[in-house]
């Protein structure tokens, strides 16, 4: 359903507007706190799936919430979407535009998995590597999972790199299940 046709015809309208007014970079802005208030507050996203709830109701929520908080067009949009009955697209319809929007500024996203927290000097000459690497700019997100031991995990878009002590562990015990210890006997002579 993320990527269902109905939200990617949204998003993609929506990145068109912002680009010819360019205001892509703000419009952004205003997917990310929308889709923000989408998830951490369930209330809102009832109320707007609300099947009885009539269309100038929701207008009036919409407008209520967010009218100076995000761009005139972005609460057009989203007025919109209530219009054509497709409320329960909101929150795909901004993560899709926010996918587009990276993809054509050439915006990388890297996750960081340590062990611990790392110092912000850490997480910024970490991402600056990222960064020189792909030549493109990178948003990193960080998470800290202790079972790691030590080390960190990197992924970006599809590749990992994993430098993790259980990384590690895991790759010294797969190297020693495939060693065929018969063959090596008849190899060593006394």
């Amino acid at each position: 359903m993320y990527n269902s046709q109905v939200n990617i015809r949204y998003a993609k309208s929506l990145f068109l507007l912002a680009e010819e007014k360019n205001i892509s970079g703000e419009i952004r802005k205003d997917m990310e706190l929308v889709l923000q208030w989408l998830e951490e507050y369930e209330d809102v996203k009832i109320l707007l799936e609300h099947p009885v709830l009539k269309t100038t109701k929701k207008h009036q929520v919409l407008s209520d919430l967010l009218k100076d908080k995000v761009n005139p067009h972005t609460l057009s949009i989203l007025k919109l979407i209530v219009k054509n009955k497709r409320e329960n697209h909101l929150k795909n319809i901004c993560r899709n535009f926010i996918d587009i929007y990276k993809k054509q500024k050439g915006i990388k996203t890297a996750v960081l998995t340590t062990a611990f927290e790392l110092t912000r000097t850490h997480k910024t000459n970490i991402k600056k590597s990222i960064e020189n690497i792909f030549n493109a700019e990178v948003e990193m997100e960080t998470i800290v999972r202790k079972e790691l031991v030590g080390g960190l995990l990197i992924q970006v878009d599809d590749k990992q790199l994993d430098l993790s002590v259980a990384g590690q562990i895991q790759k010294l015990r797969n190297q020693f299940l495939n060693i065929d210890f018969n063959n090596k006997k008849k190899k060593i002579k006394h």
